[in-house]
């Protein structure tokens, strides 16, 4: 009963700050549902329709790159664009592209369209996240900040958790209307492609209530003006992209191809991850409070490779579920309380540079981590990718301790941590 007293608490919390936040944050948390409910089910069903086309896995592991890089290569100009044109054109601009990009992957077999689709995403989608942190962060006074941030990652994850439910069944139905199961993937696909363009609509209606154009922007901050505490964080976010991407992009052909589940038990497992991932999420707030922000995401970042090396030593679905969504609620819990303190940590001019870089550096590695799993399935190995993940995973919580150390982070940021 205490735990669940303690987690019902916590949800009419979350519930009664939300309806504290502001307009232009609820209109963006509408927008993002629309969107992530899309990144479920391309999640779950692209993989799946590039290899049912006949393409190989070490080319699909070129495709799965082929965003992540241009993440890394956008983030910057998107950053500097999005404080020089406003928050509303940004998101609206930021959808919209990505919509046509989700449409055109699965709009002609053709490999060179595909690549190229998944390329303009990855430009799209760059701009999700770096504009994004500041946005919450200017339409949040300081006592809510944290709320605004978990209350997004929970409702992130509740969002892509019932797009991959969906997909998980969606090319079934279809099945009624053609026999052909690559035809059922594409039509699916393209349902996720109009509910990103969808989103258009509520970013259009965010209101620049402080226009970024009236603003002085120097590219100064983001390339030779960037500080110690940016390249320390976006060293970390390197090797949490390391982590992510050797395994997560992938996860759906793990199920399939070597635990021998179905499609549908994969788009399950996946909705179901949102349960324990809103628990942690949510409990996060309240764990900060007594260990810290850093201390938090420190002690969380060191649990992550036992659920990593347990994926990677057993063959059975259940067990490997379990750690599935351990991985996904420690993730996703550190990240939300990861990105509290770097943007209070970071200096007021300094926040949009650090937040691409972040993008950046997790970005990158999530792309030369595609690659390299690319190249182990088309050996059929399923398994090192795993233990590679799990080495990344320690870094991480080293670079983590270390970057606390060398900002002097207090014991337990109830106020505004201090970096030098």
């Amino acid at each position: 009963m205490g735990l669940a007293s303690r987690l019902g608490r916590a949800a009419i919390s979350y519930l009664g700050e939300a309806r504290k936040f502001n307009r232009n944050v609820r209109l963006l948390l509408l927008a993002s549902v629309l969107s992530w409910i899309a990144q479920g089910i391309f999640t779950v069903d692209f993989n799946l329709y590039i290899l049912s086309l006949g393409i190989e896995p070490y080319v699909l592991g070129g495709i799965l790159s082929a965003g992540p890089f241009a993440h890394a290569l956008a983030s910057i100009p998107v950053g500097f664009l999005g404080e020089l044109f406003g928050y509303r054109k940004a998101f609206a601009a930021i959808y919209g592209l990505a919509g046509l990009s989700l449409l055109a992957q699965v709009a002609t077999p053709n490999l060179s369209i595909i690549v190229a689709g998944a390329f303009m995403a990855g430009l799209a989608f760059s701009g999700d996240f770096v504009v994004r942190l500041p946005f919450l962060a200017a339409n949040a006074d300081d006592s809510r900040r944290p709320h605004v941030f978990s209350f997004s990652t929970v409702l992130g994850a509740v969002s892509f958790s019932i797009g991959s439910l969906f997909a998980g069944y969606m090319p079934n139905w279809l099945s009624r209307i053609t026999p052909d199961l690559t035809t059922s993937y594409r039509y699916t696909l393209y349902f996720a492609g109009v509910l990103t363009l969808l989103a258009v609509i509520p970013a259009l209606m965010i209101r620049d209530e402080k226009p970024q154009q009236r603003k002085k922007i120097s590219l100064h901050p983001y390339l030779w003006g960037i500080d110690r505490f940016t390249v320390q964080t976006a060293t970390v976010e390197l090797f949490i992209g390391l982590t992510m991407g050797l395994i997560a992009p992938f996860m759906n052909v793990f199920y399939i191809y070597r635990l021998g589940t179905s499609r549908e038990f994969f788009g399950t497992v996946a909705a179901l991850a949102v349960v324990p991932t809103m628990i942690a999420t949510a409990l996060g707030p309240a764990i900060a409070k007594r260990r810290g922000n850093i201390g938090t995401v420190r002690a969380a970042r060191f649990l992550v490779p036992v659920a990593t090396l347990l994926m990677a030593l057993t063959a059975d679905p259940y067990l490997g579920t379990g750690a599935y969504w351990a991985y996904r609620a420690l993730f996703m819990m550190s990240q939300s309380i990861w990105f509290v303190f770097v943007m209070e940590a970071a200096a007021p001019r300094a926040k949009a540079a650090t937040s691409a870089w972040l993008e950046i550096t997790f970005w990158l590695g999530m792309g030369l981590a595609a690659r390299v799993t690319g190249s182990l399935l088309a050996r059929s190995d399923y398994v090192l990718p795993f233990y590679l993940s799990s080495a990344a995973a320690i870094v991480t919580g080293v670079l983590t301790h270390l970057c606390a150390r060398a900002c002097k982070v207090r014991p337990v940021e109830g106020k505004k941590a201090v970096h030098t």
